[in-house]
């Protein structure tokens, strides 16, 4: 098996060179990690890291947390985590760091299977996909005085060095898509949810309200929900509805099944969501989507997990598609 050393004696530098451009180290000139990634590729070379972290009681791998799948039923079947999950992929390969999931059916389950990764990975890196409100996850990472921590989604805990988020500013876009639907015609906009202890949903509950401040009393929320009749009795009971803003294009796909077998118009009412997932495309008519760029949200939230920066906080953009659900 070929090992560090037949790297370093094939490209002409020390083992302790070589393991540096390994880590893609900034103490090695490009030249010589030029050297020793080709004395790599020559030797056909793969570093074996766990064996590396238990020896050295480093690390270089990442925790992906996923939510428990009891808060998101269509977990599996939602692109944007996938996404997310490419963008930290992405910034790992290129870094030499490792990744790994951890999900469960509960939070216990969850915490059992994130404290096996750290026993045999020793990770002490972490990356939340998801952000919820006093999150007994979340908790027991933060417990582990060696935890870094990287929160794809609001702050609900103090922003330390050790507990860090790249966002997008979702009450600004609940704001923007709700304007959008206002601007277009529509006079009685009601907001969609499926779990509001979830920060992101509540943050875009609050730029929905915030929009329709001069109307507060005409708020009007939907918990989502595949049961056909709760959706007609909501719409019997306010009839003066209009349009739709739901939480992300999930929700709001399957709002727009249901208003379907009710045997609506496809245009009956508008609808928009978060996320502009690729079914959202692909359904009819076509989602108003919130794009909230999450493989570059992946992205940033890898990059400050591994390397050395005095951020704690990111925001990334966001930008309104518009397509035939709305006028």
């Amino acid at each position: 098996m070929t090992t560090i050393r037949d790297v370093a004696k094939l490209a002409g530098v020390s083992p302790s060179t070589a393991s540096r451009v390994l880590h893609d180290s900034d103490m090695i000139s490009e030249a010589t990690k030029k050297k020793v990634r080709q004395a790599m590729k020559e030797l056909d070379y793969s570093p074996n890291y766990l064996a590396q972290n238990l020896a050295n009681k480093s690390n270089n791998m990442i925790g992906i947390v996923l939510p428990v799948r009891h808060d998101q039923p269509a977990l599996s079947n939602n692109p944007f985590f996938m996404q997310i999950i490419q963008g930290i992929v992405t910034v790992c390969n290129q870094r030499n760091y490792m990744v790994s999931l951890a999900t469960g059916q509960t939070d216990e389950e969850l915490i059992t299977n994130l404290t096996t990764l750290s026993k045999q990975g020793q990770i002490n890196k972490f990356i939340f996909v998801y952000s919820k409100e006093n999150d007994p996850v979340f908790d027991y990472v933060q417990k582990r005085t060696e935890a870094e921590t990287i929160v794809v989604g609001s702050p609900y805990a103090k922003v330390t060095k050790r507990a860090r988020y790249v966002n997008n500013d979702n009450v600004q876009a609940g704001k923007d898509l709700t304007n959008y639907l206002l601007k277009r015609g529509y006079q009685e906009v009601a907001y969609v949810y499926s779990n509001l202890s979830e920060v992101v949903q509540e943050d875009r509950y609050m730029g929905y309200k915030d929009a329709l401040k001069a109307k507060a009393e005409h708020l009007l929320c939907l918990e989502s929900s595949d049961q056909t009749e709760l959706v007609a009795n909501f719409l019997e009971t306010n009839p003066e509805v209009d349009a739709f803003v739901a939480c992300d294009d999930m929700t709001a796909i399957f709002l727009q099944q249901i208003l379907t077998r009710l045997g609506l118009a496809a245009n009956a009412y508008g609808l928009a969501g978060f996320n502009n997932s690729l079914i959202g495309q692909l359904v009819h008519p076509s989602l108003t989507s919130v794009e909230i760029h999450p493989y570059e949200l992946g992205m940033e939230a890898a990059k400050l997990l591994t390397q050395a920066t005095t951020k704690n906080y990111l925001l990334v953009e966001h930008t309104i598609i518009k397509r035939d659900s709305t006028k």
